[in-house]
C-alpha cells in the first residue's frame, strides 16, 4: 500500500527515507529573540518519531531586527545558535528523518514593532499601513552575506540542507515578482535582474558550503496577478534558471499577500491536491526533484500525486499538525486512523494573534512537553462520558489510553456531535472525513459506545463510575423577541440538516461561521426545495447572525435559490473567524448579491420580515423576508448539566456544556481535563 509515497529518493547527496515531506510552516514555540528551545524539539520529535521523511523547518531568522520573522522562531545569526540547531537536528536523526532548515528574511511583511520594514520596493503590505523602504544596493549585500552565513551556520549543525524562501512576498520574492520589484537598478526590472539577488546568495552559500551540500528554494509558482506578477510561465523560467545555477530542489507553493485568493494556506473548502498543475509544470522543466505543497490531508491523495509525476515529494503540512504519525499510520494501513486536518486554519489564527501553533483536532499540537507524562493508572476502572462530540470522544481517547474504561453515552446514533451538523455546510467534506477518523479510533481502542442512547442518571448510577465527564454539548440559542415562535422561524441548524424546506427569500441573523455558510443553500435557483423538511422556507431569507454558523447556512440557502439578507449584532461580518476563511466565504457567495447589515439588534419578527436597530444610530430598518433563519450561537445544555451534577457533584463538566466555543476549544477542554483526572 502506498508503494510509491513510502519509496525512498534522493536530493543531490542525501537519501530521504520516503517522499512525505512536513513543509514549513511557522510555529512560535522557539525562544524569545530566536533560537531553539525545548519546546520546538518536542515539536518536531513527534513529527520525527511518526515516521516523516523530510522535515523542512520553520521560518530561521539570519539576522536580527527588520530580519525577524517571528517573535519565537529558530536562527542561524551567529555561533551562539550552533549548539541549539545541533541538538534539534540530532532529535530529529533519531529517528531516520532528514531535516532541512529554512532561511528567510521577512522583507516588507516584517510586523514585530514599528521598526519600518525592507524591501526590494517600497510596495506597501496590504493591511499594514507601512510603506517598506527601499533597500540600497550595500544593504543588500550585507544581507545576501547573511543569508550565507546562515547556511554555514545550518551545516555545521549538521543539518542535512537549506531551503532558501522565495515566496510568499518575503524578501527574496520581493525581489522576483515584478509587482513588488519597482527597481531601476541591476537588481530590478528584467527578469534576469530580478533573479539577481536570489542568485547572488545561491553563489554565496555554494562557495562556502560546496556544492555538495543540498540547496533548494521555495517559490510562489503563480501570484494570481496577471502579468503583473510572476506567472506560472515565469516562474518555470526561474526555475529552469535555478536549476542551472546549482539549486538540488524546489518546492513550490502559491501566492503573496496582495493575491485575491487566500492560496497561501487555504481554508477546508479547497480541494486537495488542487494545486498539483503548479509543480508538474515546472518539473517539465527539470530534472532536480520538485517538492509540491497542494493542500494533501490524506495519503490516497498523495500517493496518486506522485504517480501521475506531478512532483518527487508530497509537502503534508498541517496534516502533521492534526496528527504528527500521519505517516505510521499510513504505512501500517490504517489511513483511516489518521486525525484529518479540516483546513479551519486555527493553527494559522493563533499564530497570527502572536500566540503559539494549535490545533483544532490535536490538543497535543504545540503542548507536547505539557502532555509528555500520560499517567498509565487507570486499572480498569469505569469512567461515564455523556456526549460524543469533539470534547467527549477527545476526553475518552485519553481516558481509554490512561487504563480507564470509558463508557460513552450519545443521543445520536453517529459520534461526532455538532460535527454532523458542521459538515452540512459546502466544501465541509473534511470534517465528516475527521469523524469518520474519530470513529474508526474508538472502535480501535475498544470504548464502549452505548449510541443512540440517552444517557439518564440511573443508567450512570448502574455502571458505579469512578468519575463522570459531561460533554453534553449546548442547544441554538433563541431570543425572546416578538414573533420568534412564528412558523416563518427555523433555525440554522434545521437548515444544515435538511429539517426545514427552501422556497423564497431569506433573512439570515446571526453571522457566526454557522450563518455564511447556510445562505448559499439559498439564491438565484428558484424552486430549490429540501424535501425533508418539517418547516418551510420561503422567499426572501433573513439570516440573524454572521459568525461561521451564519455565513456557512447562507450559502446553502443562497445557493438553493433565495435572495439573502445576513444581520447581526457585531460591527462586522464574520468576526471571530479567520480572515482567509471570510474572505473566502465571501468570494464563493459574491455571485448572489446578498445583503449584509452589521450592527444592527433584532428588536421583532413578522410574517413579513424583520425589524432591526442600529446599534451605531439608533434608527429602526425593516427587512422584507419570508423566512427568518436563527444563527445566533449555542448556549449550555444548563438543565442537562445540572442534573447530572446533582447526582454526581465531582463530574466534570467539559466543551460546549461548560461553555460555548470553537471545535479547538472542546478538543482542548477534553483532553486537558482527562489528562489530570484523578479516579
Amino acid at each position: 500500500m502506498y508503494e510509491k509515497l513510502f519509496s525512498p529518493v534522493r536530493i543531490a547527496r542525501v537519501e530521504i527515507k520516503n517522499r512525505v515531506a512536513m513543509t514549513p510552516m511557522g510555529v512560535n514555540l522557539s525562544a524569545p529573540g530566536g533560537g531553539i528551545n525545548d519546546d520546538i524539539i518536542a515539536f518536531y520529535e513527534a513529527r520525527a518519531r511518526g515516521g516523516v521523511g523530510l522535515i523542512l523547518s520553520e521560518i530561521c531568522r539570519v539576522m536580527d531586527g527588520t530580519g525577524a520573522g517571528a517573535a519565537c522562531q529558530i536562527a542561524a545569526r551567529d555561533a551562539g545558535d550552533l549548539q541549539g540547531l545541533g541538538r534539534l537536528v540530532e532529535t530529529v536523526h533519531k529517528y531516520g528523518t532528514r531535516m532541512f532548515v529554512q532561511l528567510h528574511h521577512p522583507g516588507r511583511n516584517y510586523a514585530l514593532t514599528g521598526e519600518q520594514p525592507v524591501s526590494a520596493s517600497a510596495v506597501e503590505l496590504p493591511g499594514s499601513g507601512k510603506e517598506p523602504r527601499t533597500l540600497t544596493v550595500p544593504e543588500i549585500e550585507q544581507i545576501e552575506q547573511a543569508f550565507v552565513n546562515g547556511a554555514c551556520i545550518a551545516q555545521k549543525a549538521g543539518a542535512d540542507g537549506i531551503e532558501l524562501h522565495g515566496a510568499h512576498g518575503y524578501l527574496i520574492n520581493g525581489f522576483l515578482s515584478p509587482y513588488l520589484n519597482r527597481r531601476n537598478d541591476r537588481y530590478g526590472g528584467s527578469l534576469e535582474n530580478r533573479m539577481r539577488f536570489l542568485l547572488e546568495i545561491v553563489v554565496g552559500i555554494r562557495a562556502a558550503c560546496g556544492k555538495d551540500f543540498p540547496l533548494g528554494v521555495r517559490l510562489s509558482a503563480e501570484e494570481f496577478l496577471g502579468d503583473k506578477g510572476n506567472e506560472l510561465s515565469t516562474t518555470c523560467q526561474i526555475a529552469a534558471e535555478l536549476e542551472r545555477a546549482g539549486v538540488d530542489f524546489l518546492d513550490v507553493s502559491s501566492t503573496i499577500p496582495d493575491s485575491p485568493v487566500p492560496a497561501c494556506i487555504e481554508p477546508g473548502t479547497y480541494d486537495q491536491g488542487w494545486k498539483k498543475y503548479m509543480a508538474a509544470e515546472i518539473k517539465k522543466q527539470v530534472k532536480i526533484p520538485v517538492i509540491s505543497v497542494a493542500n494533501i490531508k490524506e495519503p490516497d491523495v498523495a500517493e496518486a500525486i506522485l504517480r501521475e509525476g506531478c512532483c518527487d515529494l508530497v509537502g503534508v503540512a498541517r496534516g502533521h499538525l492534526a496528527d504528527p504519525a500521519w505517516c505510521s499510520k499510513a504505512r501500517a494501513g490504517k489511513a483511516e486512523m489518521i486525525s484529518k486536518c479540516i483546513g479551519c486554519l486555527v493553527c494559522f489564527d493563533e499564530i497570527e494573534h502572536g500566540r503559539h501553533v494549535k490545533c483544532s483536532v490535536n490538543p497535543m499540537t504545540g503542548r507536547e512537553r505539557e502532555f509528555a507524562h500520560l499517567r498509565y493508572n487507570g486499572q480498569g476502572k469505569t469512567v461515564v462520558v455523556i456526549g460524543g462530540g469533539p470534547a467527549g470522544f477527545t476526553a475518552a481517547m485519553v481516558l481509554r489510553e490512561r487504563g480507564f474504561d470509558p463508557v460513552l453515552f450519545d443521543r445520536s446514533s453517529r459520534l461526532g456531535g455538532t460535527l454532523n451538523v458542521a459538515d452540512k455546510g459546502l466544501g465541509k467534506e473534511k470534517i465528516t472525513r475527521l469523524v469518520d477518523s474519530m470513529i474508526a479510533q474508538t472502535q480501535a481502542s475498544s470504548i464502549e459506545l452505548r449510541l443512540g442512547e440517552e444517557a439518564t442518571v440511573e443508567k450512570v448510577q448502574a455502571l458505579s463510575p469512578c468519575g463522570v465527564f459531561i460533554a453534553c454539548g449546548a442547544r441554538p440559542f433563541i431570543p425572546s423577541v416578538p414573533g420568534i415562535d412564528g412558523k416563518n422561524v427555523v433555525t440554522a441548524e434545521d437548515v444544515l440538516l435538511g429539517h426545514a424546506e427552501l422556497k423564497g427569500d431569506c433573512v439570515i441573523f446571526g453571522s457566526a461561521m454557522t450563518g455564511l455558510e447556510t445562505a448559499t443553500r439559498s439564491m438565484p435557483t428558484p424552486q430549490i426545495a429540501l424535501e425533508l423538511g418539517r418547516a418551510e422556507i420561503k422567499g426572501d431569507c433573513m439570516i440573524v447572525g454572521s459568525g461561521m454558523t451564519g455565513l456557512e447556512t447562507a450559502e446553502v440557502v443562497m445557493k438553493a435559490g433565495h435572495q439573502t439578507t445576513i444581520a447581526d449584532m457585531l460591527p462586522e461580518i464574520g468576526a471571530g473567524a479567520g480572515m482567509a476563511v471570510i474572505l473566502d466565504l465571501k468570494q464563493r457567495m459574491a455571485p448572489y448579491n446578498p445583503s449584509y447589515l452589521p450592527g444592527h439588534k433584532l428588536v421583532k419578527i413578522t410574517t413579513d420580515g424583520v425589524e432591526l436597530e442600529s446599534l451605531k444610530s439608533g434608527s429602526s430598518i425593516f427587512v422584507p423576508a419570508k423566512t427568518v433563519i436563527l444563527a445566533l450561537g449555542v448556549r449550555p445544555q444548563k438543565d442537562v448539566v445540572d442534573c447530572f451534577k446533582a447526582a454526581f457533584p465531582d463530574a466534570r463538566v467539559i466543551g460546549d456544556a461548560a461553555r460555548a466555543g470553537r471545535i479547538i476549544d472542546a478538543t482542548q477542554d477534553g483532553y486537558g481535563q482527562a489528562f489530570v483526572f484523578e479516579a
